[in-house]
């Protein structure tokens, strides 16, 4: 029998063999971040995995074969600050450097057609559905309600809509994101270090900005590469002016300069003016 024997249901053999397959195999879902230079070209891919609940896994660095020495290790350092700022879990995660070769081979992979429209937006059959469960479930209340009658039990329908209407409202208030508390007085803490060899010199009331080739950094209840929690991230084009600060702290090679900033969202945080291999914070022409 050929292995393209074609069954009843009009599907080859190999089709059926390779859809079975196929359907045990699971997406794996990841998110994929373009590592740059100051100027802005690009140095690395970095993909990082997650599990069924979005946490990660597993990190690769796909490294230009070109990318050696100094550019090598602001690639390896910036993939390190990435995952450390975004990402949460238990203990450490490994990070697996990959070269990849400059030459590429394309190959053509045919895609199925989509499936024929219905005609309806997507969320009118939820819609429709939710409608007739509510269009049930209130004229089987109504009945009940009228057949077993009373005030009383009309007091406790309307008590425990009450509790149910209040319960997610109190949840909701306990799961208010962190905010960072407005530093009393002018703080100037240089604990001792030296002068940073890759901040530039900035001031009260400044208004600043990522460097090119920054993605984002950031934004700290506390000020510290771990203190206190991420409450946000200072992203381009979005600016900030600073309003404290700063806190001198040790990094692994150079001083880290922290400033108490406003972006123009209105979000006010510490942030990072430098790591110990470049400068993230620049002040705005």
């Amino acid at each position: 029998m050929s292995e393209e024997t074609t069954n009843n249901e009009g599907v080859t053999l190999s089709q059926s063999k390779r859809t079975s397959a196929h359907s045990e195999l699971q997406a794996i879902q990841g998110h994929y971040f373009n590592i740059t230079d100051s100027s802005g070209a690009p140095l690395a891919g970095l993909m990082v995995l997650l599990d069924r609940k979005e946490r990660p896994v597993r990190a690769e660095l796909h490294l230009h074969e070109s990318t050696t020495g100094a550019l090598y290790d602001q690639a390896v350092r910036q993939a390190q600050l990435l995952v450390t700022d975004r990402y949460y879990g238990p203990g450490q995660m490994p990070l697996i450097v990959l070269f990849a070769r400059l030459a590429q081979d394309r190959i053509p992979v045919p895609l199925q057609p989509p499936p024929p429209q219905t005609g309806l937006p997507k969320w009118v059959r939820p819609a429709a559905l939710a409608l007739i469960a509510l269009l049930v479930f209130g004229g089987l209340g109504w009945y009940l309600n009228d057949l077993f009658g009373g005030s009383s039990s009309s007091d406790a329908s309307q008590s425990a809509l009450v509790q149910t209407v209040e319960q997610p409202v109190a949840a909701e208030s306990s799961a208010a994101p962190p905010v960072a508390e407005q530093p009393q007085g002018r703080i100037f803490e240089m604990n001792g270090l030296p002068v940073s060899v890759n901040a530039l010199p900035l001031d009260l009331g400044q208004k600043v900005q990522l460097r090119p080739g920054i993605q984002g950094i950031t934004l700290r209840t506390l000020a510290g590469a771990t203190a206190g929690e991420v409450i946000g991230y200072l992203e381009p084009p979005t600016q900030a002016t600073i309003i404290n600060g700063p806190i001198w702290l040790q990094g692994n090679s150079d001083t880290i300069v922290w400033w108490f900033v406003r972006t123009d969202d209105g979000v006010e945080a510490w942030t990072p003016a430098n790591t110990s291999e470049f400068t993230l914070l620049e002040p705005v022409p």
